[in-house]
C-alpha cells in the first residue's frame, strides 16, 4: 500500500515528478506537441502512447483513476487490480480503491466486477464498474444506499477524449478541460468536469471540478 501527500494541482506534480509540466487546454497545442520526437522514452504514458494522430484524440487509461500501475497496454480488459490509498485536496483527505471483487446487484442480480472507494476519514462506500466510455458509480452508501444504471460515467476512460469536447454518458457527461505533460511528452496529470442529471429538472447539472495524475489517483476535488 502506497501513501503520497501532494498539494493541490499542479504544485503537487512539481513535488512528485521533480520537473516541470506544462498544461494544455485545446487540441490545436495537442498536435503541435505530438510532433516532437522525444528519444529513449518508452514510458506508457507518453504522449505517442495515449494519442492517436488520426482521429487527433486520446486514449485515457483506467488506471489514472484507481492509480494502479499501467503497462501501456490499450487492448486488455479495463478491469484490473488493485490495493491503493491516495490522499485528496489540500486537507489530505483519505481516499481508499480496491479491487476488483464479485458483486451482485440487489436490485438486477446481475453479477459485476467493482472496485470498492472508501473515504477513510468519514463513512462513505462506493462501488465503481468500467465499460468503453469510461468509469461509473453503481452504488453509494449515503443517505441509506443508492444503486446507479450501468453505463454512467464518473470518470473519462477508453477512446476517443479530446480537451475542450464534452461527453455525454447516460444521465452525466464529462469535459476534459486541461491534460498537462512533461518535458519529455509523458502525461502528468489531466483535469476535467463532471455533470449529472437533475431529477427535479432533468437537465444536466456541472457538479465537480476533479484532477488526476498517474500512479496516484485523485488529486482534487472542486465542487463547482
Amino acid at each position: 500500500m502506497k501513501k503520497i501527500i501532494l498539494g493541490l494541482g499542479i504544485v503537487g506534480t512539481l513535488l512528485f515528478t521533480g520537473c516541470a509540466s506544462s498544461g494544455y487546454t485545446n487540441m490545436k497545442d495537442i498536435e503541435i506537441l505530438a510532433t516532437k520526437e522525444v528519444k529513449n522514452n518508452n514510458s506508457p504514458w507518453n504522449i505517442n502512447n495515449l494519442y492517436n494522430k488520426n482521429d487527433k484524440s486520446f486514449f485515457i487509461p483506467y488506471q489514472l483513476w484507481t492509480g494502479a500501475k499501467w503497462d501501456g497496454d490499450k487492448n486488455k480488459k479495463c478491469t484490473h487490480q488493485v490495493d491503493n490509498t491516495f490522499y485528496v485536496g489540500r486537507n489530505g483527505d483519505p481516499t481508499k480503491i480496491t479491487g476488483t471483487t464479485k458483486w451482485k446487484s440487489p436490485e438486477t442480480g446481475e453479477v459485476y466486477d467493482i472496485w470498492k472507494r472508501e473515504k477513510l476519514n468519514r463513512h462513505k462506500e462506493q462501488y465503481f464498474v468500467c465499460h468503453d466510455k469510461g468509469i461509473g458509480r453503481v452504488f453509494d452508501s449515503r443517505r441509506g444506499g443508492r444503486y446507479s444504471e450501468i453505463g454512467k460515467c464518473k470518470f473519462p476512460a477508453g477512446y476517443g477524449w479530446k480537451i475542450g469536447e464534452r461527453q455525454e454518458c447516460l444521465k452525466t457527461a464529462i469535459e476534459i478541460t486541461q491534460i498537462d505533460f512533461d518535458k519529455e511528452n509523458n502525461l502528468t496529470g489531466i483535469e476535467f468536469k463532471f455533470w449529472y442529471q437533475s431529477r427535479k429538472s432533468g437537465n444536466l447539472v456541472l457538479d465537480h471540478k476533479y484532477r488526476y495524475e498517474p500512479n496516484i489517483g485523485m488529486i482534487s476535488a472542486v465542487k463547482q
